[in-house]
Parts: C-alpha cells; structure tokens; sequence
C-alpha cells in the first residue's frame, strides 16, 4: 500500500506545484470521506432493514434488503482506499519512517542472529596467557623449554592492557566500525591510564599522557601484541586488514609498525578459517616475511627486539614449529628476546589455531584485576 501511494505522491508532486497538490490532498480526502460517511450510513440502514423484515418473516425482501448493502460495502472500502491516500499525500517523511523502520527491524533481526554466535575469545586469551607466562623472562632470558611458566614473579603486562583496550574498543563500536580509530583512541586512554606501570615503552607512554596524542611514527611491536581482537571481529581478510590499519595508525603509522599488526592479525584470522599451517606460511611469507629460521640459531643467537620487524616474523616461526598450545609457548620463551610481547603474538595466533586450555586460562585469570576481568568476560 505505501509503494502505490508513494507512486501516486511522486505523480502529484511531479505535475503540480505545492499549492495544487495541497488541493488534490484536499479533494481525495472530501471525495473519501463523502464515500466512506455515505457507505456507511447506507449500510447501516440496509442492515436493519434486513433484520427487520427477516424477523417479520419476509424472507424475499430482506435478501433484497441484503444485496442494496452491497454497493455501500464497496463505497465504504473505496471511501477507505482515498481516504488513506489523501492522508498519506505529501507525507514524504513519514513514508520514509516507515521505510527506515523495516530497515531496522531486519537488522535488529540480523544483529540478534548474529548475537547468538558465541564470540571465540581465544586468539586475545591466548595473547594474555603468552604475556604473563613469558614476563617473567623479558629482562631474564632462559634459552630451554623445560622452564616454569607461572611463578610468583609473573604479571601482566602492557601487552594485556593494551590488548584489552582494543577489545574494549570492538565491543564498544557493536558492529559498526566506521568511528573505529577514534574508539580505540578512547578505549587506550580510558583502560590503558589505569595501568601507568604496566611496562608501556617510553614513546608510548608519551603519547598517553600528551595531550596531542598524535602517532609517532613507531615500528615497535606494540602495534603488533595488542592486535588479536581484529581477527575475532573481521568477516574476511580484506576487513582484517582495514580494521588493523585502524587500530594501529592510532599510534604506529610507521609502514613497518602496520606492516607486524597487519601479519599478525592476518596469521589469526587465517588460523580462524582453518588453514593449515603450510598455508599460513605461504601467505606470511608472498606478502609479509621471510620465515626461513633455524630453531637452534634462534635459541642461540636471537636478541632482544623491541621492532615489529624483528619480533613478528620470530613470533610466527615459533608457532609455525609448535605442536600444541603450551609447546608455542615453551617455544616462544626459549628463543629469549623480548619474552612477553614475542609471546603474547605467538599464542594469540596459538591459542586460535589450538585453542587454549581451561587450565592455562584460569591460571593466568589469576594475575588479573578485577577491571581486567570484567572486560574480557563482556
């Protein structure tokens, strides 16, 4: 009904000026009201007369009766059909209130399906399991696997803070991410001014508390150890990399420093679809970096790096020669380097592709706050 009336507006509008179409609004709605009052007061009259003469057992004139109400029934209904049209006459907004309301009502609809699917946190746990297992070893490098992986040493760090942050930020959009680079902007500040001393780098902790906030040019491989809710959230790699682009340039618009975020969260997301790690590899390495490593070089030789070129590609490689979970994990620590980032994007990458253990989550839960925990569990 509102498509024809909308034609028939289009049509008044078209061919006459404001003025005339204000008449003809006035002329359908006098027309309709004429026919509907006329049709209803006949009907009314033919049906007690119908009654009347039925009950009176004059059976022949009360079914003449009956068929005179007839034409008053097709007057009532057409007096309807003008009446509704000459009301609906030049209500272009509220046509398209209509129309925008259908709009909403089948994305409400699309959004609550989409709601229903359980968000796989496993990539951003795995990230805060990697970090505080391997913060105790950041400034103490341990080159084996058989090490403890929770002590009373371990914390969580700024990559835990900041990778919270940037889940907060997702979250907080609900979906729409066209506002995403100045949400995580407000999420950084809002969760990350909370934890001063969480380890931030001296060019980040600058930016925190400026009041310019403008990106530094960085290439660290901060951009790259709080990225692993881009993959949760993105429906296909070319969204992975524009949302990464979108968290990272908050800070890091060095090429190099989206160049880590971008491979990192592309090595999630591809581990999300269920690629094998040969394809993973092949990808990282047409578009990204070498990952022509030697384990027992690394284990040797590798340094601290606080690069994004110099820890993502060795983050990868770790994972790329893991068996589980906990073996990325031992692996990632046992190169040495910068111990907690290197493994916060190595097991955010694990943890997707293996998923983590209740076990290792509820042990490293118990490094959290309270604010930190009431974050992830939203």
């Amino acid at each position: 009904m509102e498509s024809y009336i909308k034609k028939i507006n289009d049509r008044v509008r078209a061919k006459h000026n404001e003025e005339q179409a204000k008449k003809i609004k006035k002329i359908y709605l006098i027309a309709g009201g004429l026919t509907l009052g006329i049709g209803l007061a006949g009907f009314v009259a033919s049906f007690i007369t119908f009654f009347v003469l039925f009950f009176e057992t004059k059976t022949e004139d009360a079914f003449v009766a009956w068929m005179v109400a007839v034409p008053f029934i097709l007057m009532i209904v057409a007096g309807s059909v003008v009446t509704r049209i000459g009301d609906m006459l030049l209500k272009d907004d509220e046509i398209a209130e209509v129309e925008r309301l259908k709009i909403e009502e089948k994305q409400a609809i699309k959004d609550k399906k989409i709601s229903k699917k359980r968000l796989d946190k496993s990539p951003l746990i795995g990230a805060i399991v990697g970090d505080i297992a391997g913060s105790t070893y950041e400034n103490n490098n341990i080159r084996t696997k058989e090490c403890p992986l929770f002590t009373k040493e371990c914390k969580f760090t700024d990559d835990t803070v900041l990778s919270l942050a940037v889940y907060k930020a997702f979250r907080d959009c609900k979906g729409d991410y066209s506002n995403l680079f100045q949400q995580t902007k407000i999420c950084i500040n809002e969760v990350g001014r909370k934890y001063e001393n969480c380890g931030y780098g001296t060019d980040f902790k600058n930016w925190l508390f400026s009041e310019s906030q403008s990106p530094y040019e960085s290439f660290g491989n901060g951009s790259a150890m709080r990225i692993s809710a881009v993959a949760m959230f993105a429906q296909d790699i070319n969204q992975v990399k524009k949302l990464s682009n979108e968290v990272t340039r908050v800070t890091h618009n060095h090429r190099e420093g989206i160049k880590g975020a971008e491979a990192t969260a592309v090595a999630i997301f591809l581990a999300k679809k269920k690629k094998s790690k040969e394809e993973i590899k092949k990808y990282i390495e047409e578009n990204y970096y070498k990952l022509d490593f030697d384990y027992e070089t690394l284990r040797k030789n590798y340094k601290f790096n606080e690069t994004c070129q110099g820890t993502v590609p060795q983050a990868i490689y770790c994972f790329l020669i893991s068996n589980s979970f906990e073996d990325c994990l031992r692996t990632s620590i046992s190169i040495g380097g910068d111990s907690d980032t290197l493994c916060a994007i190595s097991c955010a990458i694990a943890g997707q592709f293996y998923k983590v253990t209740k076990e290792f989550k509820n042990k490293a839960f118990e490094y959290l706050d309270t604010y930190l925990k009431g974050i992830i569990k939203k």
